[in-house]
């Protein structure tokens, strides 16, 4: 196998890891939304939270804002739970 061959199959491994959780800069997703169809998981979420004053919030109840693609912060308590509003980004609670 060329070097370049192999070169090539470690960039292609390297960015499938990180282009695994995705997600619009500037928009807000419920925790279901970031772990059905965007990549993250339960505990990436939880990641999130720490430092944040809601690490012991149920994440359903949580609005994440998603800051650059595959990071989300300033989390939001949703009272009735977080509720998808069927488009990209859920916008509010």
């Amino acid at each position: 196998m060329k070097l370049s061959s192999v070169l090539l199959t470690v960039f292609a491994f390297s960015a499938t890891g990180l282009a695994d959780k995705t997600c619009t800069p500037s928009f807000d997703y419920c925790a279901s939304d970031l772990t059905k169809s965007k990549g993250f998981t339960e505990n990436d979420l939880k990641d999130a939270l720490k430092g944040s004053g809601f690490e012991n919030e149920d994440i359903n109840n949580i609005l994440f804002h998603c800051k650059n693609p595959g990071i989300v912060g300033h989390p939001k308590v949703c009272k009735g739970g977080c509720k998808s509003s069927g488009q990209e980004g859920s916008h509010n609670c």
